[in-house]
């Protein structure tokens, strides 16, 4: 079966909707990542700190 011109002409918005995506995702690991590292840095300046925010200041509910 050969593609339709209505399937060729939605494959590359497809394409392209499919690469704003991981564009978004790799975009949230990046700054998860920053985040996660600046946690790190602070932790081992102020570890004291740190511990209080993670236990008494930010908690779920």
């Amino acid at each position: 079966m050969k593609p339709t011109s209505s399937d060729k002409k939605q494959e590359p918005e497809l394409e392209r909707f499919a690469q704003e995506v991981f564009s978004s995702e790799k975009r949230e690991d990046i700054w998860a990542i920053i985040i996660a590292v600046g946690i790190l840095v602070l932790s081992f300046g102020f570890p004291e700190q740190i511990r209080h925010f993670f236990t008494q200041t930010l908690y779920l509910f």
